[in-house]
Protein backbone atom coordinates (compact mmCIF):
# COMPACT_ATOMS: atom_id res chain seq x y z
CA UNK A 1 0.00 0.00 0.00
CA UNK A 2 1.73 3.08 -0.56
CA UNK A 3 2.64 5.85 2.15
CA UNK A 4 2.82 9.54 2.89
CA UNK A 5 6.07 11.05 4.44
CA UNK A 6 6.27 13.67 6.61
CA UNK A 7 8.43 16.39 4.96
CA UNK A 8 10.96 17.77 7.16
CA UNK A 9 9.05 21.45 7.28
CA UNK A 10 7.00 19.48 9.71
CA UNK A 11 9.56 19.19 12.36
CA UNK A 12 8.48 22.17 14.56
CA UNK A 13 5.20 20.80 14.71
CA UNK A 14 5.82 17.21 16.08
CA UNK A 15 5.27 18.32 18.96
CA UNK A 16 1.77 19.21 18.52
CA UNK A 17 1.12 15.78 17.72
CA UNK A 18 -0.51 13.04 20.81
CA UNK A 19 1.88 10.65 19.64
CA UNK A 20 5.25 12.62 19.49
CA UNK A 21 7.46 12.02 22.50
CA UNK A 22 8.02 15.50 23.67
CA UNK A 23 4.11 16.36 23.27
CA UNK A 24 3.45 19.96 24.40
CA UNK A 25 0.19 19.94 26.73
CA UNK A 26 -1.54 21.44 24.16
CA UNK A 27 -1.54 19.20 21.42
CA UNK A 28 -3.64 19.74 18.60
CA UNK A 29 -3.45 16.20 16.33
CA UNK A 30 -4.11 13.07 17.61
CA UNK A 31 -1.97 11.74 15.14
CA UNK A 32 0.68 12.19 12.73
CA UNK A 33 -1.96 11.50 9.72
CA UNK A 34 -4.19 13.89 10.87
CA UNK A 35 -1.31 16.87 11.24
CA UNK A 36 -0.67 15.68 7.63
CA UNK A 37 -3.62 16.06 6.63
CA UNK A 38 -4.46 19.44 8.54
CA UNK A 39 -1.32 20.34 6.84
CA UNK A 40 -1.94 19.57 3.17
CA UNK A 41 -5.79 21.29 3.01
CA UNK A 42 -3.59 24.58 4.49
CA UNK A 43 -1.27 23.85 1.58
CA UNK A 44 -3.96 23.46 -0.86
CA UNK A 45 -5.69 26.62 0.30
CA UNK A 46 -2.14 28.57 0.56
CA UNK A 47 -1.63 27.49 -3.20
CA UNK A 48 -5.16 27.88 -4.22
CA UNK A 49 -4.78 24.14 -5.67
CA UNK A 50 -2.47 24.99 -7.98
CA UNK A 51 0.29 21.58 -7.23
CA UNK A 52 3.42 23.04 -5.51
CA UNK A 53 7.32 21.09 -5.80
CA UNK A 54 7.24 17.90 -4.46
CA UNK A 55 9.44 17.74 -0.90
CA UNK A 56 12.99 16.96 -1.07
CA UNK A 57 13.73 16.10 2.73
CA UNK A 58 11.08 13.92 5.21
CA UNK A 59 11.28 13.69 8.96
CA UNK A 60 13.95 10.80 9.71
CA UNK A 61 12.71 8.73 12.68
CA UNK A 62 9.09 8.68 11.99
CA UNK A 63 7.80 5.80 9.51
CA UNK A 64 5.54 6.67 6.30
CA UNK A 65 2.41 6.78 7.12
CA UNK A 66 0.55 3.74 5.37
CA UNK A 67 -2.73 5.01 3.53
CA UNK A 68 -4.68 2.47 5.11
CA UNK A 69 -4.41 4.43 8.68
CA UNK A 70 -6.41 7.74 6.50
CA UNK A 71 -8.92 5.37 5.31
CA UNK A 72 -9.06 3.82 8.46
CA UNK A 73 -8.91 7.43 10.45
CA UNK A 74 -11.68 8.81 7.96
CA UNK A 75 -9.33 10.82 6.99
CA UNK A 76 -8.66 9.46 3.10
CA UNK A 77 -12.08 11.93 1.98
CA UNK A 78 -9.77 15.12 2.83
CA UNK A 79 -7.18 13.67 1.02
CA UNK A 80 -9.23 12.57 -2.02
CA UNK A 81 -10.71 15.88 -2.04
CA UNK A 82 -7.59 17.57 -2.31
CA UNK A 83 -6.52 15.35 -5.11
CA UNK A 84 -9.44 16.07 -7.35
CA UNK A 85 -9.78 19.98 -6.46
CA UNK A 86 -5.73 19.84 -7.40
CA UNK A 87 -6.16 17.95 -10.52
CA UNK A 88 -9.41 18.41 -12.11
CA UNK A 89 -9.94 14.66 -12.90
CA UNK A 90 -11.25 11.65 -11.34
CA UNK A 91 -8.03 9.72 -12.68
CA UNK A 92 -5.91 10.64 -9.28
CA UNK A 93 -8.77 8.45 -7.22
CA UNK A 94 -7.26 5.15 -9.18
CA UNK A 95 -3.03 6.53 -8.86
CA UNK A 96 -2.63 5.83 -5.18
CA UNK A 97 0.36 6.47 -5.48
CA UNK A 98 0.10 10.23 -7.06
CA UNK A 99 -2.33 10.86 -4.98
CA UNK A 100 0.00 10.29 -1.74
CA UNK A 101 2.70 12.49 -3.67
CA UNK A 102 0.51 15.51 -4.26
CA UNK A 103 -0.63 15.21 -0.59
CA UNK A 104 3.06 15.27 0.71
CA UNK A 105 3.85 18.58 -1.66
CA UNK A 106 0.61 20.39 -0.30
CA UNK A 107 1.52 19.20 3.45
CA UNK A 108 4.74 20.65 2.98
CA UNK A 109 3.37 23.97 1.86
CA UNK A 110 0.66 23.74 4.75
CA UNK A 111 3.59 22.54 7.44
CA UNK A 112 5.92 25.25 6.40
CA UNK A 113 3.27 28.25 6.45
CA UNK A 114 2.17 26.64 10.24
CA UNK A 115 5.43 26.57 11.14
CA UNK A 116 6.34 30.11 10.49
CA UNK A 117 3.27 31.01 12.20
CA UNK A 118 3.79 29.53 15.22
CA UNK A 119 6.91 31.76 15.75
CA UNK A 120 4.46 34.67 15.95
CA UNK A 121 1.70 32.71 17.78
CA UNK A 122 4.17 31.15 20.09
CA UNK A 123 3.42 27.71 21.46
CA UNK A 124 0.86 28.35 23.78
CA UNK A 125 -1.64 29.77 21.69
CA UNK A 126 -1.08 27.51 18.46
CA UNK A 127 -3.84 25.51 19.67
CA UNK A 128 -6.24 28.64 19.47
CA UNK A 129 -4.61 30.51 16.52
CA UNK A 130 -5.45 27.27 14.41
CA UNK A 131 -8.45 27.15 15.40
CA UNK A 132 -9.25 31.06 14.25
CA UNK A 133 -7.51 29.67 11.14
CA UNK A 134 -10.40 27.23 10.88
CA UNK A 135 -13.15 29.40 11.40
CA UNK A 136 -11.67 31.78 9.12
CA UNK A 137 -11.27 29.52 6.02
CA UNK A 138 -15.07 28.03 6.43
CA UNK A 139 -17.04 31.24 6.81
CA UNK A 140 -14.84 32.00 3.25
CA UNK A 141 -16.12 28.67 1.55
CA UNK A 142 -19.65 29.35 3.31
CA UNK A 143 -19.87 32.94 1.36
CA UNK A 144 -18.76 30.95 -1.48
CA UNK A 145 -21.39 28.67 -1.55
CA UNK A 146 -23.92 31.00 -1.18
Amino acid sequence: MPTIRLPQSAEPLLPFCRRSENAVDNVCFDTYADLVTFAASCGFHRFQGRRPDDPKEFVSGIYPIDLAVFKNQNLYPNLLLIGLGSEGTPDIARDEERLCRLVEAFADIGCKYLAHQLGAWTPARFHLELGSLLIAHSSINSQLSI
